[in-house]
């Protein structure tokens, strides 16, 4: 059975950009994993009822339920404690389906609180502990890597994807978000070998950028359908969302010229990051 592994940054992240390849995976019953690499959090703020760790868990709840909606299944899901390089991982599984969720609870950048968040301090700082918001043990960047790569092992997909490694050379407004930009180099770097070449085929995917609609115009897909139902099965349980917000998007999925990793090829991390 073809397994697919899928790095993002937030749980909204692959209900945008790599959906419908996303829904594509899931009709035809392939195996997916789907890795938040942060916890999604916001902090908690003035005149706001939730923040931390309660909005990480609204999130959950709407990627869950997205998922649910587009297996046509109960919104029932049993939990899981994975062990990936001597760290436990939190992980659901849908019942009665080959579909994962895998909870690392890393600090989330948030703007104007924190905008560059642990992600971005465990590339430029080696020696930074991310601390799960979760209460689990810490991460240097060696050992968040050294779990990636071991869950990559341990579940042998047969390809990537991940956000785009360098989201932050888009222009402004549709700069990057930090967290897609680490979370992916972080995830690339996990995806390499021995001697630095890609392990698994990785496709990187454009993020912020597609709300360029001359750039990135719509696609007459009926596959948009999909990505809409996903998407209004999720926004409901996350109140950082205007009404309407990014609906705008439904038609469109771009992965990044250029971004697609065959096995045995090279990869470097940008520098200018």
């Amino acid at each position: 059975m073809t397994t697919a592994i899928q790095f993002i940054a937030h749980q909204d992240d692959d209900l945008l950009f790599m959906n419908p390849d996303l829904w594509g995976d899931i009709f035809d019953g392939r195996t997916v994993w789907t890795v938040y690499l942060t916890a999604g959090e916001v902090p908690y703020r003035t005149g706001k009822t939730y923040g931390g760790m309660d909005y990480a868990d609204m999130r959950i709840q709407g990627a869950r339920a997205a998922y649910a909606e587009a297996c046509g299944m109960p919104n029932s899901w049993t939990y899981q404690l994975k062990t990936w390089n001597g760290h436990q991982v939190a992980t659901n599984q849908l019942n009665g389906t080959n579909l994962h969720l895998v909870f690392t609870f890393i600090h989330a950048a948030a703007a104007p609180e924190d905008p560059t968040g642990d992600l971005y301090r465990m590339l430029h700082d080696p020696a930074f502990i991310a601390n799960p918001i979760d209460g689990r043990p810490g991460y240097t960047q060696a050992a968040f890597v050294a779990m990636l790569s071991a869950l990559i092992t341990d579940v042998a997909p047969d390809y990537i994807r991940t956000q785009n490694t360098l989201g932050h050379r888009d222009p402004a407004p549709n700069r990057d978000h930090v967290d897609h930009t680490a979370g992916a180099i972080l995830a690339a770097m996990a995806d390499r070998d021995a001697s630095g070449n890609t392990r698994v085929r990785r496709d990187e995917y454009l993020g912020y950028a597609i709300r360029d609609d001359i750039a990135y115009p719509s696609e007459p897909s009926g596959l948009a359908d999909f990505k809409t139902s996903m998407w209004n099965a999720y926004a409901p349980h996350d109140p950082e969302l205007a009404p309407g917000a990014w609906l705008p998007v439904m038609g469109k999925q771009y992965r990044r010229p250029g971004g697609i990793y065959l096995p045995g090829s090279s990869w470097a991390a940008p520098t200018d990051f």
